[in-house]
């Protein structure tokens, strides 16, 4: 099995396709589904998503967890070249459809202090 996650950003007006994809392990308990992988740097990626809530973990040095509920704002802590950072992830669109193993999710990361927008995103991560 394999995930495949498409993320289009939009920085200062320039456009940026992302293609990835990896052998994933899928595991459903409860409601929650759990698709773990390794990314190209060799990092455990964990997603774990239901009908209304993604959270991202990626076992880095540090770990990074992303947080996104549709409609609602989630403080998430990324580590970046200036070191450990705070934003907000401000998620416009949810959308979990388990029968066609897919999940889309369009967000804006905010600077956590102002309403300044740092990039918009549109996710989409398929499984199979």
């Amino acid at each position: 099995m394999k995930i495949s996650l498409r993320n289009k950003i939009t920085l200062d007006g320039q456009i940026e396709v992302l293609d990835q994809e990896y052998p994933v392990e899928l595991v459903e308990k409860k409601d929650q589904l759990y698709l773990i992988f390794h990314n190209e740097e060799k990092e455990k990626t964990i997603i774990k998503c239901d009908e209304t809530e993604l959270v991202m973990t990626r076992f880095s040095s540090p770990k990074s967890i992303m947080r996104f509920r549709e409609k609602k704002d989630a403080v998430v802590i990324l580590h970046t070249p200036l070191g450990m950072q705070h934003f907000v992830t401000d998620t416009k669109y949810f959308l979990l459809d388990r029968d066609q193993q897919s999940l889309t999710l369009h967000y804006d990361l905010k600077q956590l202090e102002g309403d300044g927008i740092f990039a918009s995103y549109q996710m989409e991560i398929g499984w199979g």
